[in-house]
């Protein structure tokens, strides 16, 4: 239970600081661009590629690959797809704080181990 926890606190790390990472890319691109939608879209391309390098280095130790990383972008989409209808299921009988926690909470558990299973088992 030792790898698998510590597994885990590194993959809070990492998307950590990807969520950093991807919302000053965010940020940047829209000062620089003016156009948000754009930024949005460009800044979680440059972060999913960033999240997919640092969880293959230093969440998984595994090596990089291409169809590692289009498993990697299948986690994420499957993942953010639930997250999407569980919160607006949830918008339906909770607040908007508590819902967003929740679905954040459940995109996090199934990013991981679909990432830990699919992506980098091995």
């Amino acid at each position: 239970m030792g790898s698998s926890s510590s597994q885990f606190g590194r993959f809070l790390l990492t998307g950590i600081f990807n969520t950093a990472n991807g919302y000053a890319s965010v940020l940047v691109l829209q000062a620089i661009t003016g156009m948000p939608v754009i930024a949005n879209l460009l800044g979680y391309l440059f972060a999913g590629a960033v999240g997919y390098l640092a969880h293959s280095k230093f969440t998984f130790r595994t090596k990089t690959n291409s169809s590692g990383a289009v498993r990697y972008g299948f986690v994420l989409c499957v993942s953010y797809l639930i997250n999407l209808i569980t919160l607006k299921a949830l918008l339906m009988i909770i607040a908007p704080v508590p819902a967003q926690l929740i679905a954040v909470t459940i995109f996090t558990v199934l990013c991981y181990f679909g990432q830990s299973r699919l992506t980098f088992s091995g």
